[in-house]
């Protein structure tokens, strides 16, 4: 069995890809399946139908077709879009808002197998945990569904716990996808330019850590203790008692979601009060803790009486400090105006190779910058500005850390809900002066005394190093030791075509040597030609069957250059 894993593993990568180039065929994204080099998995009739669609598929947008293969790929892949979603580095703003809409909507598992699932996780009966537990439940998705429960002390709380075995299989499809993703990246020039295996390992590993809860807990335990100091924020307490990889046990918050604006309004809420104190506790989260709610969904937000509660803390983002402290400079350079700050900014954020040239990135960026110069401040449009940054980064092949991404997503949809609530709100005004006091505490001298230690460090433990590690250069130098690597670009495009150039060589000298030999077989007459088989004495004609397999293997070979266009 162990001797046929490689083997099963492999014809189940084979069978997935097929399906994916099947799936992508019949939702009119042949190119893609073209482009990505998955044509080659579909049988010779299938290739024949990749630009085939129907009437219905004709009137998709790229972004629709997208979605719908991707919600018939099935749970894993509607997990990925979700994720992928939030990468507005990467996507244009139309796929970001079909992406969006993806529904991770499933059937509910029975009761059964839930209350198995967390007696299972918890070690003990139901009962025991719980007092009431409502059987129905409140939302069902494709990793886990949500329950209504009440404690022995009688506080609701919310269960979320995951469906049974929902771990292994996304698991094994992701583990699937990565080798396809280094497959294609192999085969596809396209796929190694955009790096398509770094970004599915990154998105693989965020959607791992959806599927571990504990994660999710520590994520809600650090919002509470960030925002413990503001009396506006509620966060629900995690019942770690109740809690594990699988289940997730949470304070239940009762409010009213942004969404339903009459509620809020019969309520006598002052909504742009409301929006204006939502948008400072995001921008403190940003500023202050560099650790921010990144799924500012309106039914992720609810009205608390006077406070705002936040709710499903499975997506969050983190910002380094040095990360942070950038993000002031650029958000004040947008402010300001400054293209070229913007610019060099957006360069030190990123990775760049060294030898890239970064002009066209700083002339489209100053293009970019330079249209809001005649606009007042409250015009300036910031999520669009942002995304419209990001967008000329990813043509400009900047990569940007996922959290900047994350963060520019996020205050996309904090911009949207804000103004449903008060379409006169201008967020450049409320980020300005958080922007503003991290620059200053960056130059306070509490702040420059601990930079000054941290320099003073650095510098005693270089000096203590200097030595050992020039003492090392040399003794390599004169031991001869020392080699210098030279690393020439697409050179792994250029060999590879060169062993196909080799391999097409050899192959027509191989044909031509049969020809010359069958020929001189046949000049040296009938008893060279026929060869004669020993015992039962039957003629072979050699020659003859030389000039065949000849004129096949050449057939077979000038059909190849002409399927890969080589003439």
């Amino acid at each position: 069995m162990a001797f046929n894993l490689p083997f099963q593993r492999r014809y189940q990568e084979l069978a997935r890809a097929r399906h994916i180039a099947e799936v992508l065929a019949r939702n009119g994204l042949g190119f893609l399946v073209e482009q990505l080099g998955l044509s080659r998995f579909l049988p010779a009739w299938g290739r024949r139908q990749i630009f085939g669609e129907s009437e219905e598929i004709a009137r998709r947008s790229i972004p629709q077709r997208i979605r719908y293969t991707l919600e018939e790929l099935g749970p894993t892949y509607i997990k990925l879009g979700q994720v992928l979603s939030t990468r507005v580095d990467l996507l244009p703003p139309e796929y970001i808002a079909e992406l969006s809409r993806l529904l991770d909507t499933a059937t509910p598992v029975d009761f059964e197998a839930i209350a198995a699932q967390i007696e299972r996780e918890l070690g003990q009966r139901l009962e025991a945990c719980f007092a009431e537990f409502d059987p129905t439940p409140l939302a069902s998705a494709s990793i886990g569904q949500v329950h209504r429960a009440r404690l022995p002390s009688g506080e609701p709380v919310m269960v979320k716990a995951q469906r049974p075995g929902v771990g292994a299989t996304v698991r094994a499809d992701l583990d699937l996808l990565m080798r396809q993703a280094h497959l294609l990246q192999r085969h596809s020039r396209m796929a190694r330019d955009y790096q398509i295996a770094e970004i599915v390992e990154e998105l693989a590993y965020t959607l791992q850590c959806e599927l571990d809860y504990t994660l999710e807990s520590r994520n809600a335990d650090r919002l509470r203790r960030n925002l413990r100091g503001d009396p506006e924020a509620r966060i629900p307490q995690v019942h770690w008692g109740l809690t594990t990889q699988r289940v997730i046990t949470l304070e239940a918050l009762e409010g009213v979601k942004l969404t339903d604006r009459e509620r809020l309004v019969e309520a006598g809420y002052d909504l742009p009060a409301v929006a204006q104190v939502m948008v400072e506790l995001y921008l403190k989260q940003v500023f202050r803790d560099g650790f921010f709610h990144a799924d500012p969904h309106p039914a992720n937000i609810l009205l608390c009486d006077e406070q705002i509660g936040f709710v499903d803390f499975g997506m969050v983002g983190s910002l380094t400090p040095l990360l942070k402290e950038r993000l002031g400079d650029l958000l004040l350079g947008l402010l300001d105006q400054d293209a070229r700050s913007v610019t060099r900014l957006l360069l030190r954020m990123g990775a760049v190779d060294w030898d890239a040239d970064t002009g066209p990135l700083e002339r489209d960026l100053h293009r970019l910058i330079t249209r809001y110069f005649s606009l007042a401040l409250e015009q300036v449009p910031l999520s669009e500005t942002l995304q419209q940054i990001l967008d000329a980064a990813f043509q400009h092949q900047v990569r940007l850390p996922a959290d900047l991404s994350l963060l520019t997503r996020t205050v996309i949809v904090l911009e949207g809900v804000a103004l449903q609530l008060d379409p006169n709100l201008v967020l450049v005004d409320l980020a300005r002066p958080f922007a503003q006091r991290l620059i200053r505490e960056r130059y306070s001298p509490q702040r420059l005394g601990t930079d000054l230690l941290r320099l003073a460090r650095e510098g005693k433990r270089l000096a203590q190093e200097l030595p050992r590690r020039a003492e090392t250069l040399l003794g390599q130098i004169e031991g001869g030791g020392m080699t210098i690597g030279v690393a020439l670009r697409q050179l792994e495009d250029v060999t590879g075509k060169l062993d196909r150039v080799a391999n097409r060589l050899a192959f027509s000298i191989v044909v031509a040597a049969i020809i010359i030999a069958s020929s001189l077989l046949i000049l040296g007459g009938t008893q060279a030609a026929v060869w004669r088989i020993p015992l039962v004495g039957w003629g072979l004609p050699v020659a003859q069957l030389g000039f065949a397999v000849a004129g096949l293997m050449g057939m077979w070979l000038l059909f190849s250059i002409l399927r890969s266009r080589g003439l």
